[in-house]
């Protein structure tokens, strides 16, 4: 097993005992719009008064997920680049997808991809709605 094996498999692990369910959707398309789901586990929490910036204000949430389903799921379609290509990766979430919490549809706002030896290990989202 190598280390982002490893990495990928203890946050699978933390995300099985205190995660939470919610859906990424990305939407395509402005006439006849479809949506791509995946079914995701997180840890979605709200950001801390300290934690408020001009990008990040008060309501928004941050979710902490794995890559595996997205990858599992082959969301949202393609094949993922590798080395420095990474910073295309379609698998990672963009500013207008969505996640569904809790029946709640929220925007993504940024995300911050993970890599560690080329291998995407984690996302960080920032989410509002």
């Amino acid at each position: 097993m190598t280390v982002a094996q490893f990495e990928i498999a203890q946050l699978d692990l933390s995300l099985a005992v205190d995660g939470e369910d919610f859906t990424l959707r990305r939407v395509t398309g402005t006439v006849s719009p479809s949506n791509t789901d995946v079914s995701c586990r997180g840890f979605i929490r709200a950001y801390g008064p300290e934690e408020l910036t001009v990008a990040i204000i008060q309501g928004d949430s941050k979710i902490i997920m794995s890559p595996t389903q997205i990858i599992a799921g082959s969301w949202p379609g393609g094949t993922p680049p590798n080395g420095p290509n990474a910073a295309l990766d379609a698998r990672v979430p963009r500013r207008g997808d969505k996640a569904v919490v809790q029946g709640k549809i929220m925007n993504i706002q940024d995300a911050n991809p993970i890599y560690l030896d080329n291998v995407l290990i984690r996302i960080e989202l920032a989410v509002r709605g």
